[in-house]
C-alpha cells in the first residue's frame, strides 16, 4: 500500500507541475501497444504499394497481349485500389503516431478513445467497399483470362478466388481487427482503472 502511495504522489506531482508524465509502467505498455499497431499498418501499406508496382509491372511488361480494355482497366483498377488503402493504412500509422504515451494519464486516455473511435467508425465503411472494389476489379479481369478455359476450370478457379476472398475478409479480416481491437481496449480499459485508483 505504502508503495501505491508512493507511485500516487509522484504521479499527482507531475500532474500538478503541468509537466508530461504517467507511471512507468503504463508508458512502456501505450508504447509498445503503439508499436504493434504502428508496424502492422506500415507492413500493411508498403505491402500493397509493392503489390501495385507490381500489378502495374506486369500490366505493361508482361506481354499478355489481353484483346479487350477492360482487362488492363481492371489491372488499373487494383493498382488504384491498393495504393489507395495503402494510404489510408499510412494516414492510419500517423493518427496512431500522435498518439502521446509521455502525456498525463487523463489527456492520454482520451488521445487512446477518440483513436478508437474514429478507427470504428473507418471500419465500418472501408472494410466492406475496399472488398467490394477489388471484387469489381477481378472479376473484370478474370471475364478475359478465363473466357476460353472450360467451364469445369472457370468454376474451379472462381470457387478458389471467392472462397479465398471469403477467409480473406471474414476470418482473417476479422481476427486482425479484433486483436487490434483488443489491444486499443487493453490499454483504455489499464488507463482508466489507473485514473480512478489515482482519483481516490
Amino acid at each position: 500500500m505504502q508503495e501505491f502511495e508512493e507511485l500516487k504522489h509522484i504521479w499527482q506531482q507531475s500532474t500538478s507541475a503541468s509537466q508530461p508524465g504517467s507511471l512507468p509502467n503504463v508508458s512502456k505498455a501505450s508504447a509498445l501497444t503503439k508499436t504493434k499497431l504502428q508496424r502492422t499498418q506500415r507492413n500493411g501499406a508498403i505491402c500493397l504499394v509493392l503489390t501495385a508496382l507490381f500489378i502495374a509491372g506486369l500490366g505493361f511488361w508482361g506481354g499478355f497481349n489481353f484483346k479487350y480494355w477492360y482487362t488492363y482497366a481492371a489491372m488499373a483498377l487494383v493498382c488504384v485500389i491498393c495504393l489507395a488503402q495503402a494510404g489510408l493504412m499510412f494516414y492510419i500509422y500517423h493518427s496512431i503516431k500522435q498518439i502521446d504515451e509521455t502525456a498525463p494519464t487523463t489527456e492520454h486516455l482520451l488521445q487512446w478513445e477518440a483513436y478508437y473511435t474514429s478507427r470504428q467508425r473507418l471500419i465500418r465503411w472501408n472494410g466492406p467497399l475496399y472488398f467490394l472494389l477489388l471484387s469489381l476489379a477481378m472479376g473484370l479481369y478474370l471475364w478475359e483470362v478465363l473466357a476460353r478455359a472450360s467451364g469445369q476450370f472457370q468454376l474451379v478457379s472462381l470457387s478458389i478466388y471467392l472462397g479465398w476472398m471469403v477467409i480473406a475478409y471474414f476470418y482473417l479480416g476479422k481476427k486482425v481487427l479484433k486483436k487490434e481491437e483488443q489491444r486499443i481496449m487493453d490499454i483504455i480499459e489499464h488507463l482508466k482503472q489507473l485514473e480512478m485508483q489515482l482519483k481516490e
